[in-house]
């Protein structure tokens, strides 16, 4: 699966391919971009913790589900564990918004599939930022357990396909 590099991740890689091109002075020996260097890697000393705890990449599961069993529960769940808290909202297809309780939520989300895919999105923060975040759907024959932890904040797509 090829992964689509963050934007501090690009602008580190033109840092690095602009610095090994233009070198620690200009090309008449005279002038030195060194303040320049210094001041951008400052910048970027400051910002970066912060940019790669925020930028987080959605985690996405496909799961296909038999249109026979469409009247039969399917439940999804997230959850933290004891101690953590969870914000946030579960968004079936869009419309449908339900909000996370502070240590965990099931909800059944049979009514809402259709002979197609569903879409359900979880997203959140979750404190303290140590803790971890589990996602368990159980249908019919099928059950998927995620977990997933360490920067605080959670956005997760869940879906489901009918056939």
């Amino acid at each position: 699966m090829m992964k689509h590099p963050s934007a501090l991740g690009v602008a580190l890689l033109i840092l690095v391919a602009v610095t090994a091109a233009v070198g620690p002075s200009s090309a008449n020996g005279n002038q030195s971009f060194g303040g320049n260097y210094t001041a951008l890697s400052t910048i970027l000393a400051k910002a970066s913790a912060k940019d790669v705890m925020d930028s987080y990449q959605r985690q996405t599961n496909t799961i296909t589900l038999d249109r026979a069993n469409l009247d039969e529960p399917h439940l999804l769940s997230v959850s933290v564990p004891g101690g953590a808290s969870l914000q946030g909202y579960i968004e079936i297809d869009d419309h449908t918004r339900v909000p996370l309780g502070t240590s965990s939520e099931f909800i059944d989300v049979s009514p809402y599939l259709s002979e197609s895919i569903t879409q359900v999105t979880i997203v959140g923060s979750y404190s303290p930022a140590s803790a971890s975040v589990a996602i368990a759907f159980n249908g019919p024959g099928t059950v998927v357990q995620q977990q997933t932890g360490g920067t605080g904040r959670i956005s997760y797509q869940l879906n489901l396909l009918v056939q």
